[in-house]
C-alpha cells in the first residue's frame, strides 16, 4: 500500500471538509456572536463526550476481530446495532427524568438550552455514538477511502441546513444544533446502508488471519450469543475508549473552565480559535485511518513501523508549514471578516498552533495504535494530556482568559505527543531523525 497515494486520496477528502468546515464556522461566528458561540461549542463538547462514553469503544475493538476473520462482518453489527439501541433508551429515560429536575434549570442558566435545543443534543448524541462505531468497521473492511468521502457529505449536509435556516432568517442556537444532529444521522444511516450491502456480498468476512494481534484466549468471539459478542467487544473496547474520553476531555475541558472564569463570550472567542486551529488536524488525520488498516495487517515489523514513521513525518512537515502560515494570516483576515467581534481569537489562535503541530506526529500514532491492538497506549497519552491541560489551564485561565486556555492546551498536545514518540520509539527502535525530520523523498 502506497503511503502517500492512499493517503493523498483520503487527504483530498479531507481537504473539502476543511473547507465546508471552515464555512461553518464562519456562518456560526457571524450569526450567534461570541456569547451564542460560546453555548454552541458547549453543547457539542457536551454532545461529544457523551458520546465517547457511551460508546464503550465498540468500533475500535472490532478492527482486529474483523480484521482476522474472528467474527462476519454481519454479525459484529448486529451486536453495535443491539449496543446503539440500547444506549439511545437509556438516554431518552434520563433526559426525560433530566427534564424534570433542577439539571434543567442549570442547563438553560450555563448552556443556554431550550426544550428544542436538549432534543436536539440527545438525537446528536445517539447519531455520533453511531457514527464513531459504524466508522471502525469501514476502516477493518478496507473501506479506507469511503469514510472521508461520507465525513465530507456530513460536513456539506451540516453547512447546507444552515445555510437554509440563515437565509430564511430563522437560525438560532436550538437551529443550529439540530443541523449538527441531522448530519450526524444522515451520515451514520449512510454508512450504515454502506456496511449493511458489503455484509449481505460477504465482504468483509474474512477466511484466514492476517493481523499482527494474536487472537484473544478464549472462544472465537463469531461462535459467541449476540450478547457475548457485546460483552466481549465493550471489555477490549473500553481499554481504548477511555482515550477517546480523555482525549475530548482534554479538548474540551478547557470550555467549561474558560465559561466558569469568564463567561460564554470569552468561550466563543477562544472556540473560534479552536475551530480553526484544529483545521489542521485534517492533514495527520488523512494518515490516521490508513494506519488503523495497515498496521494490522500481516508484514513485517520493520515494513510496519517504517510506514508509520513516514507518516509521522509527512504530517509533522505539512502541518508545521500550514500552521505558519495561518499564524501570519490570522489577523488581518479575522479583522477583514468580523471586524473586532473576534479580534482576540487570533492571539489565541496564536498560542495555540505550536501545540497543535506538536501534536500531528500523535494524530498519526493514535491510528498505528489501534491497529497494532494496542488502543491502550492512546488512553496512557491522553491521561496524560488530560492532566497537564488542567493544571496548566488553573494557572493561566485566570490570568489570561482565551489566550492562557491556548497556552494551557499547547503544553499539554506537546507532553502527550511527546509520551506516544516515545512509546513508539521504544517498540520500533528507530532513531529521532528517522522519526522526526522529514524530507522531499517522504513526499514523492
Amino acid at each position: 500500500m502506497k503511503l502517500l497515494r492512499t493517503g493523498g486520496q483520503i487527504l483530498t477528502s479531507r481537504l473539502g471538509q476543511v473547507a465546508v468546515s471552515a464555512a461553518i464556522s464562519l456562518l456560526l461566528a457571524r450569526v450567534l456572536e461570541p456569547a451564542g458561540l460560546g453555548y454552541y461549542s458547549l453543547t457539542l463538547a457536551l454532545v461529544m463526550f457523551l458520546a465517547a462514553v457511551l460508546n464503550g469503544g465498540m468500533g475500535l475493538a472490532a478492527v482486529p476481530p474483523l480484521r482476522r476473520g474472528e467474527i462476519g462482518l454481519s454479525r459484529m453489527l448486529r451486536a453495535q446495532t443491539v449496543w446503539i439501541a440500547g444506549t439511545a433508551l437509556l438516554l431518552l429515560v434520563v433526559g426525560l427524568a433530566a427534564a424534570r429536575s433542577a439539571l434543567a434549570e442549570l442547563a438553560r442558566t450555563h448552556l443556554g438550552w431550550t426544550e428544542a435545543t436538549a432534543a436536539a443534543a440527545l438525537v446528536a448524541t445517539v447519531a455520533l455514538l453511531a457514527f464513531d462505531i459504524l466508522f471502525y468497521d469501514l476502516l477493518a473492511s478496507g473501506r479506507l477511502v469511503v469514510g472521508p468521502l461520507v465525513n465530507l457529505g456530513r460536513a456539506a449536509g451540516q453547512l447546507l441546513l444552515l445555510l437554509a435556516a440563515v437565509a430564511a432568517g430563522i437560525l438560532t442556537l436550538p437551529l443550529a444544533v439540530a443541523a449538527f444532529a441531522v448530519a450526524q444521522l444522515a451520515a451514520a444511516s449512510w454508512l450504515r446502508a454502506l456496511l449493511g450491502r458489503q455484509a449481505a456480498r460477504g465482504a468483509g468476512e474474512a477466511d484466514r488471519p492476517h493481523s499482527n494481534v494474536e487472537p484473544e484466549a478464549g472462544p472465537p468471539l463469531g461462535s459467541l450469543r449476540l450478547a457475548g459478542v457485546v460483552s466481549r467487544t465493550l471489555r477490549r473496547g473500553w481499554h481504548g475508549q477511555v482515550s477517546a474520553v480523555a482525549s475530548l476531555l482534554h479538548l474540551r475541558l478547557d470550555l467549561a473552565l474558560v465559561s466558569a472564569f469568564c463567561g460564554a463570550a470569552t468561550v466563543g472567542i477562544y472556540a473560534f480559535a479552536v475551530m480553526v486551529g484544529e483545521l489542521l488536524w485534517h492533514l495527520p488525520g488523512a494518515l490516521s485511518p490508513l494506519l488503523v488498516y495497515s498496521s494490522a495487517e500481516r508484514t513485517a515489523a520493520g515494513e510496519r513501523d517504517q510506514l508509520a514513521a513516514q507518516a509521522m513525518r509527512v504530517a509533522l512537515g505539512a502541518t508545521a508549514v500550514a500552521a505558519a502560515v495561518l499564524a501570519l494570516l490570522a489577523g488581518p483576515v479575522l479583522a477583514w471578516l468580523f471586524g473586532g467581534r473576534y479580534a482576540a481569537s487570533a492571539p489565541a489562535l496564536r498560542a495555540l498552533l505550536p501545540g497543535i503541530v506538536a501534536f500531528a506526529p500523535g494524530a498519526v500514532l493514535a491510528g498505528d495504535f489501534i491497529g497494532r491492538g494496542r488502543p491502550v497506549w492512546n488512553a496512557h497519552a491522553s491521561l496524560l494530556t488530560v492532566l497537564v491541560n488542567v493544571a496548566c489551564g488553573l494557572w493561566w485561565i485566570p490570568r489570561l482568559g482565551a489566550v492562557g486556555a491556548s497556552l494551557a492546551s499547547t503544553v499539554a498536545y506537546a507532553a502527550g505527543a511527546t509520551a506516544m514518540v516515545l512509546r513508539f520509539r521504544a517498540v520500533s527502535g528507530l532513531g529521532w531523525r528517522t522519526l522526526l525530520l522529514p524530507s522531499w523523498r517522504d513526499f514523492r
